[in-house]
């Protein structure tokens, strides 16, 4: 169980997360999550398919609270890599300090996947910079548990960065 400087230091659902992520690393397994909500339909919207999917892989519903969450098209990045014509779903969950903000695009797979956006250390600007796909992700990120995590296949390729920054690839 975290200890209670923990508690002091992380709301509810960032204190959930992190507890998520030490469990997985002392069991080496991640929660079971079940299925993912189905394709969205016509009336529902593709934004709230889209959210769903989020509330989902980070079990939001089951926090005994509700947590909000905001969704709009963002206008910088690409739905898919390389796209030209629609534009990636920006989904912002209130935190303690500073909002969570999640980029969700499809990768090579064409699967749904969701990043979260901060400053990338070169050239400030808001990128994509850690892939999130479960909450044990998202508790190792507040916990700065980078060796646990790959970083965003999205990061050098995101049209955010600065023009002039190193780390954006071509």
């Amino acid at each position: 169980m975290p200890s209670t400087t923990m508690n002091s230091v992380f709301n509810p659902l960032e204190l959930a997360a992190v507890t998520a992520a030490i469990n997985r690393a002392r069991t080496g397994r991640s929660a079971p999550l079940g299925p993912e909500p189905g394709i969205h339909s016509e009336k529902d919207g593709e934004l709230a398919w889209v959210e769903r999917v989020l509330r989902h892989r980070l079990r939001l519903d089951s926090l005994n609270r509700p947590v909000a969450v905001r969704t709009e098209y963002g206008c910088i990045q690409p739905l898919l890599t390389g796209g030209q014509h629609y534009r990636a779903a920006v989904l912002t969950v209130p935190s303690r300090g500073n909002a969570l903000s999640f980029l969700a695009t499809y990768d090579e797979q064409r699967r749904l996947s969701f990043d979260l956006v901060d400053l990338c250390s070169l050239c400030q600007q808001q990128v994509p910079t850690e892939e999130i796909t479960c909450f044990e992700d998202l508790g190792d990120y507040l916990l700065q548990a980078r060796d646990a995590l790959g970083g965003s296949p999205r990061f050098r390729y995101s049209p955010a960065h600065a023009a002039d920054c190193p780390a954006h690839g071509d």
